[in-house]
């Protein structure tokens, strides 16, 4: 007892201590010392204390910094970053142990499922408008993204897939015929690698994200405008995001890559961290200075211009053996239908990272730490998860706190430990976020149209040990 009377009593010191210097912007990395007996900065993990000093695995403050701790950010003070971390990559490997045939089996359902929306929709779209061959075809486009090569191209297959089809190295990529055969959309299968799979998923909420919604959308959110305008902008977006926002900034991102491969700069007056949109065409008319990272033929002649051409004018030449009128009746069945999977995706894509309740980031962390874990959840959303039917509908990006923990999983795998997760998040007091997907596209278009602001995670309370260091050469390079 005395023993543990005298280590409480050098611990009170200690934080005494530190409260005169308290100025030190409340670094918790150099209060993660803890004593067994003292329940301020006991580990609560099994309800036990260890009885000996040691290095702490929980996040502790000062006391004058836990005054400064808003209400929503308090789980942070207790939480045991290198138990969260143990576990949730131990349910990650087992769960990418357990993947074979019956993944891949699964990943080919869903593709007979895109490939019977393709045939009803290419099959009926010669006839006069009507609503099943637009949701069909819409579908169909939604299903070979969100679900068929978003997982692929993460490899979440390539173990699994013994012909090698399903890889992401070379899904869709390479070859203008694989992409037309393998995945056929706006944007450039390469160019999408590297924007999505590396620098958003490793770089999330953070300032270098390429799609924090939030920063993208400033000039909607300082617009000087009635906010029925600005609801119209959103609107538009929504019907339009695929070859309007993520097919050119997208390949913004591969231009960026090959340009710090050969050996360039990339300096901050480029801004590259800002979307690059089609509308970065017409900014110099009004006087807005916008780098042009290529121009727009590029843009058309490499991206958007084979889609353009390929899928809506050439594909629906056989019905003019049918009629002329049965051609156009394609072409508006065509064009509608990429209006609605414009919208659909946008529904379940724009709004897994944003809302009041999801946090951003000031710096980078370090891949698979245990802030960045902490990261992937806190910063992503769920939607109703549970069957095949409704993860279908929702392009299994319904799993998205799972498929950003564990990137290179397959999409059955994100149901197998969707539940598992959450019981560790909520063994450890993290915050898993689940909600309607409506309820999320209302969250998100309040943060777009400048309604509500993304929650700041306080850097004081970031774990140091975790976090990226820049030296001032690579300040200049964003990314």
């Amino acid at each position: 007892m005395l023993c543990q009377m005298w280590k409480a009593a050098v611990v009170a010191s200690c934080l005494a201590s530190t409260q005169v210097v308290s100025s030190f912007q409340l670094n918790p990395a150099l209060s993660h010392a803890r004593l067994g007996s003292s329940p301020s900065i006991c580990s609560t993990r099994r309800g036990r204390c260890s009885g000996r000093l040691q290095p702490s695995m929980v996040a502790s403050v000062p006391s004058r910094a836990q005054n400064q701790v808003a209400t929503e950010e308090q789980w942070v003070l207790n939480l045991d970053y290198d138990g969260l971390r143990r576990e949730v990559a131990d349910l990650g490997k087992e769960l990418e142990q357990n993947q074979g045939a019956d993944d891949v089996a699964h990943l080919k359902k869903i593709c007979l499922w895109s490939d019977i929306c393709a045939v009803v929709g290419l099959a009926t779209m010669w006839l006069p408008l009507n609503p099943v061959s637009v949701i069909a075809l819409s579908l169909w486009k939604f299903s070979r993204w969100t679900t068929i090569a978003h997982h692929t191209g993460h490899g979440g297959y390539n173990r699994a897939d013994e012909t090698k089809f399903f890889n992401s190295r070379g899904f869709a990529t390479g070859s203008l015929f694989k992409r037309v055969t393998q995945w056929f959309d706006w944007m450039l299968p390469e160019a999408w690698n590297i924007e999505h799979n590396n620098l958003h998923h490793y770089r999330l909420g953070e300032r270098d994200d390429p799609d924090l919604v939030e920063r993208n959308m400033h000039f909607i959110r300082e617009l000087k405008a009635p906010a029925a305008l600005k609801y119209l902008v959103v609107g538009f977006l929504m019907c339009t995001w695929k070859w309007f926002y993520y097919a050119p900034n997208t390949y913004k991102e591969l231009k960026i890559a090959e340009m710090r491969k050969a050996g360039r700069a990339i300096t901050a007056d480029m801004k590259a961290t800002d979307a690059y949109t089609l509308k970065s065409y017409v900014d110099p008319v009004f006087g807005v200075e916008t780098f042009q990272w290529y121009s727009f033929m590029d843009l058309f002649k490499n991206v958007i211009g084979p889609y353009l051409i390929l899928h809506f004018f050439v594909m629906p030449l056989p019905c003019l053996l049918i009629s002329q009128q049965a051609y156009v009746n394609a072409l508006i069945s065509l064009a509608l239908a990429d209006v609605l999977t414009n919208i659909h995706s946008f529904i379940v894509i724009a709004t897994n990272h944003a809302g009041s309740d999801l946090y951003k980031f000031d710096d980078g962390c370090k891949p698979n730490s245990a802030t960045f874990f902490v990261r992937q959840i806190v910063s992503s959303t769920n939607f109703r998860t549970g069957s095949d039917i409704n993860d279908f509908f929702h392009g299994w990006l319904n799993y998205q706190i799972e498929h950003h923990v564990w990137p290179n999983l397959s999409a059955l795998s994100y149901q197998r430990g969707q539940a598992r997760l959450k019981a560790i998040c909520d063994k450890y007091g993290v915050p898993y976020v689940q909600e309607s997907v409506w309820i999320r596209l209302k969250k998100t278009v309040d943060i777009m149209v400048g309604k509500a602001n993304q929650r700041q995670f306080p850097s004081f309370l970031e774990r140091q040990s975790d976090l990226k260091v820049r030296d001032e050469k690579k300040k200049t390079d964003v990314h």
